[in-house]
């Protein structure tokens, strides 16, 4: 029915249709005529200022905004229906496909500085510092005024290859406080340059603001012209191929080379321009076309042209005062630096090699002092037995004349067992003797002595260990605490392999003493479906310092208790087989649990999940190598040791 009604109308309304569809084709071939300016991306042409298109390139361009002279340069297309003046854009007279020294894009129009070399016009009116030798016709254009320090000093924020994010010269946000910076053919991409009205008197009438600052709207329409633009000078050079006759083709060449023969002449005789007294730095990788013949000689070397970002940081002051590192540039503070840490990386690498041979020195000394210093100590140690010997003798025989002659004789002072002097209160007990160790310690596994500062003794087997001998070596001292001590890997490794171990005390530095406890392994989580053990009943509710809660199942509770010192002796030389590490109960929130989210105090055997315990944790506090102990129990121990 659709189909039939939709026909129906067509056949009653040929008129209107028709008159449509010319609409529609006659606006889209104006559409198609419409010209942009490539400098203000407007599209209003007027007699005084119209849009002019150059017939070699296909660049268009407002007369004022490129300052194009009507009467020495071109000839107004109104003046005449059919005007065939041709029009070339200065690039295009001289037959040079420019590079711009302000900024990284290729495209758009260009006018040449005063040292022959090319700059687009919209970034020659928006970048400060740049002027013009005509006003009016915006030619030459003098780079020579801005600070050479302006180039690479900022990063554009819109380039997508960070290779030429620092070329040129970037221009900063026109709004207060704002420190965005872009090139200005970047900043015109995304249509954020604006123009001050011809009414109003501004000395500067160019601004520029960053996506955040600018109009949405009028940032919309000129991003829109900036496309169109773009895709016009594209198609445009084949278009007007296509138009052109022949004959108008080879006219427009015969004037662009007489125009390219009249631009050679006026190079040759043209002055030399004004340049400093003192020649300016500028780094090498500022030039956006340097960094292009850089990359091109790269890839016919064969070389990868992927390079890394380079940290422009200010880096210039340092600790020491000395610069760390500098841009490279052909300038005279670069090749100063360079010399200079040349300089200072041979110094480092002889005081390197020198202090190597010193530590060489005394390693071999080292050694030699350890050799001599074990021969002085069995010395030492032969000798104190032979005057132990000699002074038995002594006082045997001054005890043989005291019964000869039936007196009690006082026992000369050279007879008499040496004291250790003890400092006296006076002194504040400040002074302690330094006495050597007979023999130096050695390491249990190395069975060296040397760095004794660096050995570790472990609180189980009582033997040293270097920190890098051990599995996994130590980068430095472990930490122990009144709640944790430290073992080797071999105890650890004993430890969970034996039965609940029973308590031993340690007497600590102090004088004071605490429990202590082999590190056993967590096992692995039995499921609820195993079947039930003997219920066991606990011989004592209370909590005491030295013992561990024990218990005993129902058919062995009427046994005699077996004393603690033959339990050790029991321990020790009969190892019985471990039980089966049931974590299921939390002793807090008697919540269930597994190996993974509960901990075992070591003191009273009762499970914690982490989150129960005070303050909470997220995983568990037992380390290893370290025992662990609830709150409860260190406050019970604390409490007895009071």
């Amino acid at each position: 029915m659709i189909v039939q009604m939709t026909v129906i109308l067509k056949l009653e309304m040929p008129q209107d249709s028709l008159i449509l569809e010319k609409s529609q084709n006659w606006s889209s071939q104006k559409m198609d005529h419409i010209l942009i300016c490539c400098v203000c991306l407007g599209d209003n042409s007027e007699d005084a200022d119209e849009i002019i298109q150059c017939d070699n390139c296909g660049i268009t361009v407002h007369e004022g905004c490129y300052g194009v002279d009507g009467e020495s340069d071109s000839i107004m297309s109104s003046a005449s229906e059919n005007s065939t003046e041709p029009w070339f854009c200065d690039a295009c007279k001289c037959g040079v496909s420019p590079s711009c020294e302000l900024c990284p894009n290729q495209d758009g129009i260009f006018k040449e500085t005063d040292a022959g070399r090319w700059v687009h016009i919209v970034c020659a009116l928006y970048v400060p510092g740049v002027a013009f030798g005509d006003i009016d016709k915006l030619r030459p254009v003098t780079l020579t005024e801005m600070n050479y320090s302006k180039y690479g000093a900022k990063e554009c924020s819109f380039c997508e290859d960070p290779r030429f994010a620092r070329t040129g010269v970037c221009i900063s946000c026109d709004a207060g406080m704002c420190r965005a910076y872009f090139h200005v053919t970047c900043a015109q991409k995304e249509g954020l340059l604006s123009e001050a009205a011809a009414e109003e008197d501004i000395a500067d009438p160019f601004f520029a603001y960053c996506k955040q600052h600018a109009d949405r709207l009028d940032r919309k329409w000129k991003r829109k012209n900036y496309l169109a633009l773009q895709s016009y000078c594209k198609m445009s050079l084949q278009e007007r191929e296509k138009q052109l006759s022949p004959e108008a083709q080879a006219r427009i060449n015969a004037r662009l080379q007489q125009y390219r023969a009249k631009a050679e002449l006026a190079r040759s005789t043209r002055p030399q321009a004004w340049v400093p007294r003192e020649k300016l730095p500028r780094p090498l990788t500022s030039s956006a076309s340097a960094i292009r013949k850089l990359m091109r000689k790269a890839e016919l070397m064969g070389i990868s042209t992927d390079i890394f970002p380079v940290d422009n940081s200010d880096t210039s002051s340092s600790v020491d005062g000395r610069r760390k590192h500098k841009q490279p540039a052909l300038t005279a503070d670069f090749v100063n630096y360079y010399f200079e840490r040349n300089m200072r990386m041979i110094q480092i690498q002889e005081n390197m090699a020198e202090q190597k041979n010193i530590k060489d020195k005394l390693e071999n000394e080292q050694e030699k002092l350890h050799v001599e210093y074990n021969k002085l100590c069995e010395s030492l140690e032969e000798l104190q037995n032979l005057n132990g010997k000699l002074r038995s003798e002594g006082q045997g025989i001054w005890a043989l004349l005291g019964r000869i002659t039936g007196q009690k004789l006082n026992i000369p002072a050279i007879l008499r067992a040496p004291k250790e002097r003890k400092p006296s209160k006076k002194e504040g007990g400040t002074q302690k003797t330094s006495i050597l160790p007979a023999v130096l310690y050695s390491c249990g596994i190395c069975k060296k002595n040397h760095d004794q500062h660096l050995l570790l003794l472990c609180d189980t087997c009582k033997l040293h260990y270097h920190l890098g001998c051990l599995d996994p070596p130590l980068t430095r001292m472990p930490r122990k605490t009144k709640n944790s001590y430290w073992q080797c890997s071999e105890c650890d490794q004993a430890g969970s392999s034996d039965m609940e171990a029973d308590m031993a005390m340690e007497t600590l530095p102090d004088g004071t003493k605490r429990s202590r406890r082999q590190i056993k392994e967590p096992v692995k989580f039995v499921p609820q479906d195993m079947p039930p053990e003997p219920k066991k009943i606990p011989i004592r509710n209370t909590r005491t310092r030295g013992r561990k809660r024990s218990f005993i199942p129902e058919e062995e509770k009427h046994e005699e208790r077996i004393p603690r010192e033959r339990r050790q002796r029991q321990s020790v030389l009969q190892k019985k087989p471990k039980a089966e590490d049931l974590r299921t109960e939390c002793a807090t929130c008697k919540g269930t649990g597994d190996n993974e989210n509960l901990v075992r105090c070591d003191e009273c055997r009762l499970c914690y999940h982490f989150g129960c315990l005070d303050p909470p944790l997220k995983k568990s506090p037992k380390q290893t190598g370290y025992g662990w102990i609830c709150q409860e129990c260190d406050s019970s121990s604390s409490k007895s040791l009071l």
